[in-house]
């Protein structure tokens, strides 16, 4: 079975999101989505090729929504999928991926 990898990049983003969400809401708040979106990523295991196509920023780079956030993810090889970044719809998604 294939593993999920996460870049340091997808790891600071999870922080992130998980700070911000702990500031604005609660601990409690924040503790569920973390969890909703590491199960998204999980849930790619199994359906990985539906993700929308976002080649134009990365090769073989695709897409998934969890809530208002969208997964950015490669499938590097039948046993590794990597998510790129964990990034927020109305970033420019753009910007983020040429830093």
């Amino acid at each position: 079975m294939a593993e999920i990898v996460y870049t340091n990049k997808a790891r600071e983003d999870l922080q992130e999101i998980w700070n911000y969400t702990f500031d604005t809401w609660s601990e409690a708040q924040a503790d569920k989505y973390y969890e909703e979106i590491i199960e998204r990523c999980d849930e790619l295991l199994y359906d990985f090729e539906r993700g929308k196509d976002y080649s134009n920023l990365i090769l073989h780079l695709k897409g998934v929504k969890c809530n208002r956030h969208i997964i950015f993810y490669r499938i590097l090889s039948q046993e590794i999928i990597e998510i790129a970044r964990i990034l927020h719809e109305k970033m420019d998604i753009e910007k983020h991926f040429n830093k």
